[in-house]
């Protein structure tokens, strides 16, 4: 078939649910090529992912091994395909992984089972036909490479057979829970000399099985189409979890903000897949909630804004929807949709391709709580920074150390380095406490934890004038460690007792003795700052400004930020060097989500104006000017520091310095 190219590398994808129940009347009746096509077109899509197997556990091509939708009366995926195609929009497909209604009733031995043998997932298997049924409600299948699983395999192969242009297979709901105890799962961890009652022993069975699956369902795509893209959702795109990430080719974000971990989510993700080598997505949703909601809608500018931010963080998109069972594509999805990706479309270019210019790196917790206070209050004050996942400590010219790390001695050795070159280092907490002594020469000794719930600051000299001179509340206690001979800036201040049932003062904590003994709060010895609270976690879990304001000062003291865009908590910005260009861009957006019922949605975007911006750049720079508002703009550079005003912006805007 003669059709235009087909992007390898698409920037702009739909995901078209397909769920589609067998008492829906019609499936794919009304389908007709041009009205697909002409929706995509309007979309400005290049990339739709369509079905070959729902979660009902339906098939919508002509399957000798699965069941096809019982009112679906020709090839709807291969009709999808070749209309992408026609056009040159580039079309992976759709397999169900870990559920599949259908095959859960007719095969109970192939769902997944919980430590007592009951079935596993959101599933009431007590209700009655008639009982109200909740949202994402489904049975687990057991994938750990056993009889389901070869189903699984034979559905690919019929896949992979069946399209001679196939150009990749998402597989979903891959790793949902955890440990499967079905007859086959304890029969294999048995074999295998693993016990089925030691948690550990069925994580590893699990992971191991899992693994299995991936691979071989890539060996029999990839038999047929040596270049088709495979990924594996829910979990295969989680930074937490990379011993499956080989598995795929890319790597697909389902960060759906309006429901799932809101807008701060996504950027966090998108700096630990950035460092991968391959190919990210953001992932939204056209949705006012989230998956599965005919007729819920998101506002077109609050797409927009959701691309730009994708974009800006060097995600590619991809927007949600979910096609009407009989075929036709809703008009209005797409014209949303198009708003958003048509601007895309000509901001790609200054956007993707480019380098980093971060001079802050932070070194990877384990924690996601840790990770995400960190990236959330860097990039609510428009700070921006790579994840470290080793000890590449020198590309940086400040290191944060967030609590909960386990360093290693090579890892300490390399720290010990930078420092004596000239580096510096925010560590937090316990990040450099190993066995009850410090592991890097902070000025204080014998680190320990504190016997009260909660704990005060109390601000000394030297820092933000925004920061209360008043003692305030802390959360969650400090460590406590024993000045030698730091600077230290900041106090802890202990309660008078622990609150309980017989000691108890007011409703919620004991106020602060002022006589009591003080530990430092925050304590700098050359270019190392320390602080004794876990800040990060204690910002993610309560959001006071003021315990951003109190990181951000002990940061200040060690690293002076090289790009300097002040948009307020909620705007967000990324300078990028594209060398072939010879040119810097900066990319910024702004909007105000607010919580509305239960989701966080984006209702007006206002405008900012005459926004003053400092950056340090080493070239000479010829031209400042701005994209959308296609304006030149007079700027002055003095000490290596280029300074200029942004006379607008709203939503997104870029920034180009050309030298």
């Amino acid at each position: 078939m003669n059709h235009p190219e087909i992007p390898a590398r698409p920037k702009r994808q739909v995901h078209l649910d397909f769920h589609t129940s067998p008492l829906m009347p019609g499936v794919g009746s009304r389908f007709d090529k041009k009205q697909f096509q002409d929706a995509l077109k309007a979309g400005h899509i290049n990339s739709i992912t369509v079905f070959a197997k729902c979660h009902h556990g339906l098939c919508y091509y002509p399957t000798k091994v699965g069941v096809q939708h019982p009112t679906l009366d020709f090839d709807l995926t291969g009709a999808m395909i070749d209309a992408a195609h026609e056009i040159g929009v580039r079309c992976p497909v759709y397999i169900t992984a870990g559920w599949s209604h259908g095959d859960a009733v007719a095969h109970p031995e192939w769902t997944a089972r919980k430590k007592d043998g009951s079935i596993s997932g959101s599933y009431n298997f007590y209700a009655s036909e008639d009982t109200p049924k909740p949202n994402c409600c489904w049975i687990d299948m057991c994938l750990n490479d056993g009889s389901y699983c070869k189903h699984i395999y034979d559905i690919t192969e019929e896949v992979a057979g069946r399209y001679k242009e196939l150009d990749g297979l998402f597989y979903d709901i891959v790793f949902v829970r955890g440990p499967c105890y079905c007859d086959e799962c304890v029969k294999g961890m048995r074999a295998e000399g693993l016990d089925p009652t030691n948690d550990a022993d069925a994580w590893t069975y699990y992971r191991k099985k899992h693994i299995a699956f991936m691979e071989k369902c890539a060996k029999i795509l990839h038999k047929h189409h040596p270049d088709a893209t495979i990924f594996f959702n829910s979990g295969g795109a989680d930074p937490y979890q990379p011993e499956y990430h080989p598995y795929s080719t890319h790597f697909e974000m389902e960060d759906l903000p309006t429901a799932w971990g809101g807008y701060n989510k996504m950027p966090l993700n998108a700096k630990f897949f950035s460092r991968t080598g391959k190919h990210f997505l953001g992932m939204t949703g056209k949705f006012h909630l989230d998956w599965g909601e005919f007729g819920g809608f998101k506002t077109k500018e609050a797409l927009r804004y959701e691309v730009s931010t994708m974009a800006l963080y060097g995600a590619a998109c991809s927007v949600g929807d979910q096609m009407y069972p009989d075929g036709l594509m809703d008009e209005q999805t797409y014209d949303n949709i198009g708003y958003a990706y048509s601007y895309l479309e000509q901001i790609e270019s200054y956007c993707y391709g480019g380098l980093s210019t971060a001079k802050l790196g932070v070194f990877m917790s384990p924690d996601r709580d840790e990770n995400s206070g960190i990236s959330d209050i860097l990039i609510e004050n428009q700070i921006d920074f790579e994840l470290l996942t080793d000890a590449s400590f020198a590309d940086y010219e400040t290191v944060i150390l967030p609590a909960g790390i386990h360093l290693d001695d090579t890892q300490v050795s390399a720290l010990k380095a930078y420092l004596t070159s000239g580096g510096k280092v925010l560590a937090v907490g316990n990040s450099i406490v190993r066995d009850g002594k410090f592991l890097l020469d902070c000025g204080l000794e014998n680190p320990r934890a504190s016997e009260m719930p909660s704990d005060y600051i109390q601000i000394g000299n030297g820092l933000s004038e925004e920061l209360p001179r008043t003692p305030f509340l802390c959360y969650q206690a400090a460590m406590h460690a024993d000045k030698i001979d730091a600077e230290v800036y900041a106090e802890v201040m202990d309660s008078f007792f622990a609150r309980t049932y017989g000691h108890f003062c007011s409703h919620r904590n004991t106020p602060y003795d002022k006589n009591g003994v003080r530990y430092p709060a925050m304590a700098k010895k050359g270019n190392l700052v320390w602080l004794a609270h876990d800040i990060p976690v204690i910002y993610k879990r309560v959001g006071s400004i003021f315990h951003r304001r109190f990181f951000l000062s002990a940061l200040a003291l060690i690293f002076d930020n090289p790009c300097k865009v002040r948009l307020f908590s909620e705007g967000r910005c990324r300078l990028i060097r594209q060398p072939e260009e010879n040119r810097y861009c900066l990319n910024m957006t702004y909007a105000s989500p607010c919580k509305r019922g239960e989701a966080e949605i984006i209702d007006e975007i206002l405008p900012l104006y005459d926004i003053p911006a400092e950056i340090r750049i080493d070239e000479d720079i010829k031209v400042v000017r701005t994209v959308t508002g296609g304006e030149t703009l007079p700027f002055t550079k003095e000490n290596g520091v280029v300074r200029f005003t942004i006379p607008k912006l709203q939503c997104h805007e870029c920034v180009v310095l050309e030298y």
